[in-house]
């Protein structure tokens, strides 16, 4: 049975026209990071670029893992919002 883990993504345009690119990160994994041409192509390349790093680096997979177990049990889990700050 394959194993599911969740994780949240940050998207960012960059540049503008036909150099519009997306730079794509996990918040969960911060230092696998990757950019394509558009949101989907970003997304594919960071899915791969995520399962490579857990092939070199499984403990980080338990680890994720572990958390959400944790999160699922636990109704004081960890929540995503945005704050706007206007001077």
């Amino acid at each position: 049975m394959a194993e599911k883990i969740e994780i949240d993504i940050i998207i960012y345009p960059e540049g503008k026209g036909k150099d519009k690119v997306y730079s794509i990160s996990s918040m969960q994994v911060p230092n696998v990071a990757t950019q394509g041409d558009s949101i989907e192509e970003a997304k594919s390349r960071l899915r791969e670029a995520l399962e490579l790093y857990f092939e070199s680096a499984p403990w980080e997979r338990e680890r994720l893992m572990k958390i959400e177990e944790e999160e699922e049990n636990d109704n004081n889990a960890p929540m995503i919002s945005r704050l706007v700050l206007v001077s």
